[in-house]
């Protein structure tokens, strides 16, 4: 599956995309390097991939609606 980049929306705030795009090219860079981020690291970048799925599904149904 491929998600565009995140965008700063009601379902997902700039923070959020800040942050998921911060560890998203630390997680390219370890991968590049041969290793793994930290396990918190790791968790927080499921939590807000799964997070940015779920936005982009409200975005769907949103859609939907009009």
């Amino acid at each position: 599956m491929i998600v565009p980049e995140p965008r700063p929306d009601r379902f997902f705030p700039p923070d959020k995309v800040w942050r998921l795009s911060e560890l998203m090219t630390l997680w390219r860079a370890a991968r590049d390097a041969g290793t793994t981020l930290s396990p918190h690291d790791q968790a927080q970048l499921q939590t807000l991939v799964d997070e940015e799925l779920q936005a982009t599904v409200l975005r769907a149904e949103e859609r939907k609606k009009v």
